[in-house]
């Protein structure tokens, strides 16, 4: 929300005081030795003014874990408001602007002489110079949404002068995000360019993941993935013993403390020693954004998808290209004889402030009678069919745990238990049909034919293959649902099933992320047709909670085609109801002589369209800016000056294409 013009006497003179005291200690950066060797593409003399008088509280750091990529900046703090000046870090030329709902929302890139970019995100305005260009450029068409090259208008700032105001555009709560980038336009660690935080703190461990890498690893006896807290003793955190077999590998959640913060941040460098031999090291410098999503594969997928905690793995994924991963002669996988192994972690921050974690490892071999891959020969083909009754795939297999290579049953889920055996059958050739890999306990390939039958009890389903390099259409129901996969839509090969009841459908197994998207498509039955607000939603697994999926219907409603992100389950629902527009208001920002109108605006099941969005206050249409954290839409025109009493006209729409219009008559401004 804006600020509220009607401060305190008492809390201006506050903050004025506290924010003369930053701006002072930002004028001139502390010269802490750094930790790391500065990046080539900096000259020496290169320093950084500290871009914000808010504070000098970093809530955010580089690398840190984020929904679907990797953090690329530092944040810093701007206690819940907005409206604090934002300073040019260098000399520069605007080189970019942009302005949106979401992401970045409302951004600068300045360039500078060396071709580094310094980027300010999230901002409440930018400065009168880039917000005349901005507004001139955007009333042409009155669109909301802006990203253009600034260069041309030769808009300049000298280092420390004022570019704009912190905000919380794109993603709140108020923050300013500052990013530097290398001349190649690579996001890099603000510290490597001498950017200082007050850090004395060490990291600290507060869990261990270990994952079986093979169809017959274990730890601890489980076949999935093992989590275990540390025993704190003094500042050395004790992991126990643990017992392996097969191959494994170790992830860390581990984070990191500045001082005078509250916030977590993530560590700069991981190390991890087997027998005080370096098998992994990883550091946190710089990335590409065509790497960003490889977040998923650095970290433990099924943890983030399901707690939102970012285990980072101690080894490399045959995918990923991240440029984190120092050379050791390992890939931190560990496959190791049986015996008794000494592991130490050791996690560092910036500026050297480290900390060991250890764990020992009792390695034993894979028990032969649970190898899977028993090979059985059934007396035909009509045999597999019918053996185990009927067959059904109207939703998938459960107590299962899934690799990208191999499936398994999981704990406990043995015949004894009650639970039948799984089995895996290659689909192709005549020979191939005859090969039937089963097994009640350990792992059973999905790496041996492009086509497989999976077999629990009396259900089947057909598991595809899905290779990076090739493009691949699976189909469901008599060919009335089909997902088609592009080229590079995993990072690695991958098997994925399509089970449910149409129109409903599960992508399954959902425990490797989505490198590119996928379409979807479901023929539509004739009574599913020709029905308003027919929509693509995901139901989520925890509450049932329906989100709406990009997608439209062809010019005869006979197809529904979505964009997909994940697996998972998917469901046909139509909406009928408009979205609400109320509770109108005008006011002014406290930061510049600029007034606003604003109606809050709500849409239970398909989402606001702010495209679709028309406002116009006495009379005059004005660019409808959307907020969809505030569920506010704003009427934006540099000429608005209000009336005593004013009325605001909104037509807007949602995603289904359910629209409404409401006119807001005496309208006060106070």
């Amino acid at each position: 929300m804006p600020l509220n013009p009607d401060i305190t006497t008492l809390r201006f003179l506050t903050i004025i005081i506290a924010l003369s005291l930053c701006q002072v200690a930002a004028n001139v950066l502390p010269s802490a030795s750094r930790a790391q060797e500065r990046p080539s593409f900096l000259s020496e003399d290169a320093s950084w003014f500290w871009p914000t008088n808010a504070s000098r509280y970093m809530s955010s750091s580089f690398g840190e874990t984020r929904a679907a990529h990797f953090h690329a900046a530092m944040d810093i703090g701007t206690w819940g408001h907005e409206g604090y000046a934002v300073f040019a870090s260098r000399d520069g030329i605007v080189h970019r602007v942009a302005v949106g709902p979401v992401g970045y929302g409302n951004v600068i890139y300045l360039r500078h002489d060396d071709g580094t970019i310094s980027l300010y995100a999230h901002l409440l305005d930018f400065h009168p110079r880039i917000r005349s260009v901005v507004d001139s450029l955007r009333l042409q068409n009155y669109s909301f949404e802006f990203d253009r090259n600034m260069e041309d208008y030769e808009i300049r700032f000298r280092r420390g002068q004022q570019i704009g105001w912190t905000g919380s555009t794109g993603v709140g709560p108020p923050h300013l995000h500052f990013e530097l980038r290398t001349p190649e336009g690579r996001p890099f660690n603000p510290k490597l360019a001498g950017v200082y935080i007050e850090d004395t703190i060490p990291p600290q461990f507060s869990g261990l993941a270990v994952e079986p890498l093979s169809y017959n690893s274990t730890v601890n006896g489980s076949p999935g993935i093992y989590r275990s807290r540390p025993a704190r003793r003094g500042g050395r955190y004790d992991f126990g013993t643990l017992e392996v077999s097969g191959e494994v590998g170790l992830a860390a959640n581990v984070f990191d403390r500045a001082n005078a913060s509250n916030n977590v941040h993530a560590v700069y460098e991981l190390k991890m020693y087997v027998d005080d031999e370096l098998y992994f090291h990883s550091r946190a410098d710089s990335f590409s954004y065509d790497e960003s999503r490889q977040m998923f594969i650095d970290r433990v997928f099924p943890i983030l998808r399901d707690e939102r905690r970012g285990y980072q793995r101690l080894y490399v994924r045959n995918a990923n290209t991240l440029p984190f991963y120092q050379d050791t002669g390992h890939t931190g996988r560990l496959d190791l004889p049986p015996g008794e192994y000494a592991v130490r972690i050791v996690a560092s921050d910036f500026y050297g402030n480290s900390t060991p974690a250890h764990l020992r490892l009792h390695v034993t071999e894979p028990d032969e009678a649970q190898i899977a891959n028993r090979l059985h020969f059934p007396r035909g083909y009509t045999d597999w069919r019918t053996q185990n009754g009927t067959v059904s795939a109207d939703e998938p297999p459960a107590t299962l745990i899934w690799h990208k290579n191999w499936v398994r049953p999981g704990p406990g889920t043995t015949e004894a238990a009650g639970s039948p055996e799984i089995a895996i059958r290659p689909l192709g050739s005549f020979r191939d049909e005859m090969r039937i890999y089963s097994s009640a306990s350990a792992g059973l390939p999905l790496d041996i034919a492009d086509r497989l039958e999976l077999r629990k009890g009396n259900r089947a389903w057909v598991l595809h293959r899905i290779r990076p390099e090739h493009p691949v259409t699976i189909y469901h129901d008599g060919m009335r649902i089909s997902v088609t996969f592009p080229l590079d839509a995993f990072f690695e090969p991958v098997s994925m099933g399509i089970a449910g009841t149409y129109p409903d459908f599960t992508l399954f197994p959902d425990t490797e992320p989505f490198r590119r998207p996928a379409t979807v498509r479901i023929l539509l039955d004739e009574d599913l047709r020709n029905r308003g607000g027919i929509g693509l939603y995901r139901v989520n697994p925890r509450n049932g909670r329906l989100s709406h999926v990009s997608s439209r219907t062809d010019r005869d409603g006979s197809m529904i085609t979505g964009t997909i992100r994940a697996g998972g389950s998917y469901t046909i629902a139509y909406d009928t109801l408009a979205p609400e527009i109320s509770r109108p208001d005008i006011g002014k920002w406290s930061h510049v002589n600029r007034y606003y109108a604003t109606v809050s605006v709500d849409d239970d099941l398909s989402g606001i369209d702010y495209h679709s969005a028309i406002i116009h206050v006495n009379g005059q249409r004005g660019i409808a800016e959307y907020d969809p954290e505030k569920k506010l839409l704003i009427f934006h025109h540099p000429d608005f000056r209000p009336q005593r009493t004013n009325e605001i006209s909104v037509t807007l729409s949602d995603r289904a294409g359910n629209t409404t219009s409401r006119t807001f008559t005496g309208v006060r401004y106070n």
